[in-house]
């Protein structure tokens, strides 16, 4: 009875998913309301949501772990020269994985809390962009897409590959909601720009003239997981991962349907100007090559999941460094006051003494270890992770990695602790630094 009364206040007018707000004082009105019973059905789903984005950032964390440690082994599996039976079998596990691995970043982006990338966007061209990657699939279904993209639209400082997720999920979905109902049909995309009492804001809209979205689910449509297609067809993230990526941008998304005349879903998002905001450089530093200046080292691996640091030191070998690994960081304290090493390897999420307190150990003792330390994480979703990263400057590598980017971040890591003996006078009692790979296989 509660979801049949809901489903009505939903579909009675646009449905607007939750937007952040101030905290306030509530309205005699709201206060009315709530004595009555009558809790409005945008407080259910702000507190839902809120309960469902702590829960799918633990899901995503614990995923995180195996799925590491099954891309790792089956990447250097697919290195070792394989029989064409076996390495066709370990292909299938590695794609799996790797797509297990798409799920969880996608979870992600849901429960995310953090800010995004931000960078000056145009969403016209974001949209045009998007589309040009679905054109080939709308025209063989027989689906036509009318775009009105209105000229005076202003840039904005937004992540563009979370708003071109955001254009690409709400095409598809209308695409698929078509294919389910008659086989054909007819997309509009129209973008404007707003004057709002709230400041300017930024239009997208993503209609459809499909059989549009039953009264009994309308109150479910951006919850994770939940999907109206049969077992093995789509994951029934796409509205969710909307939903959490305007979110992130401060917007809000808002729906309208009537059954049997499609629907309409609308973004709007705000127009923040560079002023604003301090505009991040947009051109992407240049890697460093580990193939022309390798550097091989004495690395402690700090990592409670046995299997993950396993295979960081089994990988970490192969490229000639010397590893030793410990599964408890109060160990791996102990470790680095007795003996040398160019490098700490440490997981930010650990039992007894997590990364945080383990990087502050090293800046009460006055260690040198403190500026030769990489930290790993499957926990990206709390604020709390790259609060902690940023204000101490230090370079972490998320989970699940590929073999390729541990590589390189250990690479990176080791270059970067090499500057820093270069450049400290007063290195006396610090650990030498690391040695380029001929010297230390000659060694």
């Amino acid at each position: 009875m509660k979801e049949e009364t809901l489903a009505r206040q939903t579909m009675a007018g646009p449905v607007r998913a939750p937007r952040a707000e101030a905290k306030r004082e509530p309205t005699e009105a709201e206060l009315h309301s709530l004595l009555e019973g009558k809790i409005p059905a945008k407080m259910l789903q702000t507190e839902k949501m809120a309960a469902l984005g702590q829960l799918v950032s633990g899901i995503a964390h614990e995923l995180n772990n195996p799925l590491t440690a099954i891309m790792g082994y089956t990447q250097l599996l697919l290195g070792r020269g394989l029989a064409p039976g076996p390495l066709s079998e370990a292909r299938k596990v590695y794609h799996e994985a790797e797509r297990a691995r798409r799920i969880v970043k996608n979870l992600l982006y849901f429960a995310r809390e953090n800010r995004p990338e931000q960078t000056r966007v145009d969403l016209n061209e974001i949209v045009e962009r998007t589309l040009a990657l679905r054109s080939y699939e709308l025209k063989v279904e027989n689906i036509v897409v009318e775009c009105e993209l209105a000229l005076d639209l202003p840039r904005t400082m937004a992540d563009p590959y979370q708003l071109q997720q955001v254009v690409l999920n709400l095409a598809i979905n209308a695409e698929q909601a078509l294919l389910e109902g008659r086989g054909y049909g007819r997309v509009r995309i129209r973008t404007e720009h707003l004057a709002r009492a709230r400041g300017d804001r930024l239009l997208l809209e993503v209609s459809d003239d499909g059989p549009g979205i039953p009264r009994e689910i309308a109150w479910r449509i951006f919850d994770p997981f939940f999907t109206t297609k049969p077992a093995g067809v789509g994951t029934g993230l796409g509205l969710s991962i909307v939903y959490g990526i305007v979110h992130q941008h401060g917007g809000e998304v808002t729906f309208e349907s009537q059954p049997g005349s499609g629907a309409k879903f609308s973004v709007e998002l705000p127009v923040v100007s560079a002023a604003a905001m301090e505009e991040r450089e947009n051109m992407p530093a240049q890697d460093s090559d580990p193939a022309h200046a390798a550097l091989t080292g004495r690395i402690l691996v700090v990592e409670d999941e046995p299997t993950v640091g396993q295979l960081m030191t089994d990988v970490l070998q192969e490229e000639g460094h010397e590893v030793e690994a410990v599964l408890d960081s109060q160990e791996g304290l102990t470790r680095l006051s007795r003996s040398r090493f160019d490098l700490v390897i440490c997981d930010l999420r650990m039992p007894r003494l997590d990364g945080p307190a383990f990087y502050e150990a090293l800046v009460r003792g006055g260690s040198a270890m403190q500026r030769r330390i990489l930290f790993v994480t499957g926990d990206t979703a709390t604020p709390r992770t790259p609060e902690f990263l940023a204000r101490h400057d230090l370079p972490c590598l998320a989970k699940p990695f590929l073999v390729e980017e541990l590589k390189l971040a250990v690479h990176r890591a080791l270059e970067r602790s090499q500057k820093d003996e270069d450049a400290d006078d007063n290195a006396g009692d610090a650990p030498p630094p690391p040695k380029s790979r001929s010297a230390h296989k000659g060694a």
